[in-house]
């Protein structure tokens, strides 16, 4: 696919495994058990993993395609100073699916729920990466009271390609996003079984080869119908931050950290500038 196609949203998941080297077959690991505990979110599990004491408790949000391990070597530091709470979005690593896929009122729901099994889950810093930004913006955007700090890192609007020209999502109507969408079958064809982390070399084990069994159980679970929904989820709430972001100082003053790697796309450097313009206490 090109850059004018849909960047960062159902085409992501068949791109990260594209380059992952065919390694395991289905049956040559056991499902390993959650690091965390499954809490009842109404009808389903979900996985929650905190660690650490006192207050505020930071929870991270991973990207699209992503675990609550994938933040395992952030979380052994920041349990160092204060409670931090990873989960597993529905459908993802140990939580039971939902009935949506990574739309943003599901996700917010979730996780709410989820957190108020910690004794200590209020306030919150929210840590979103890639697409988790988009959860962390909008859940603080409808809960300011709930949230006193936000960390985003490598974030980015995504955009869908309409007659051959890259569109930001919040600048289509809905009948152009879903008129415009792959349909589902073509990302199930391309699915590769992964490989183990590199970087998760440096936890002890098991946790270096769960990626293993947990993009697999993801890929196999995953009911990519419901992908046009979840991407319309995204468009609405792209399209009521946007709005929000053009009054000086959306954020009132609220602590915020954006996070950039080096060699990034172009178009990312100047979207996060302007995120961090979103607040005057911003770095």
């Amino acid at each position: 696919m090109t850059k004018a196609l849909i960047r960062g949203s159902l085409s992501f998941f068949a791109f990260r495994f594209l380059a992952f080297a065919a390694t395991l077959s289905a049956a040559d690991q056991p499902a390993p058990a959650p690091p965390g505990k499954l809490v009842d979110v109404g009808a389903r599990k979900l996985h929650l993993y905190g660690t650490g004491q006192a207050s505020p408790t930071v929870v991270p949000e991973a990207g699209a395609g992503g675990f609550s391990i994938d933040w395992a070597l952030v979380e052994t530091e920041i349990a160092n100073t204060t409670c931090v709470c990873s989960y597993d979005r529905a459908g993802y690593g140990w939580s039971d699916p939902g009935p949506q896929w990574d739309t943003v009122e599901q996700v917010a729901h979730a996780r709410e729920t989820a957190l108020k099994h910690e004794p200590e889950h209020s306030p919150c810093v929210l840590a979103g990466q890639s697409m988790g930004g988009l959860f962390v913006r909008s859940y603080q955007h409808e809960h300011p009271d709930q949230v006193v700090g936000m960390v985003l890192v490598d974030i980015y609007e995504l955009g869908i390609g309409i007659n051959g020209k890259r569109v930001d999502l919040r600048e289509v109507t809905k009948e152009q996003l879903q008129a415009n969408l792959p349909p589902p079958s073509s990302y199930r064809s391309l699915h590769s079984r992964p490989t183990c982390a590199p970087q998760l070399n440096k936890l002890p084990e098991p946790v270096p080869t769960m990626p293993v069994w947990l993009e697999r159980t993801f890929f196999e679970t995953l009911e990519f119908n419901k992908g046009p929904a979840m991407m319309e989820s995204w468009r609405s709430a792209y399209t009521i931050l946007h709005q929000a972001s053009l009054t000086p100082d959306s954020l009132a003053g609220l602590p915020l950290v954006v996070l950039t790697r080096e060699n990034v796309i172009e178009g990312e450097p100047k979207q996060q500038t302007e995120l961090a313009r979103l607040s005057q206490n911003s770095r």
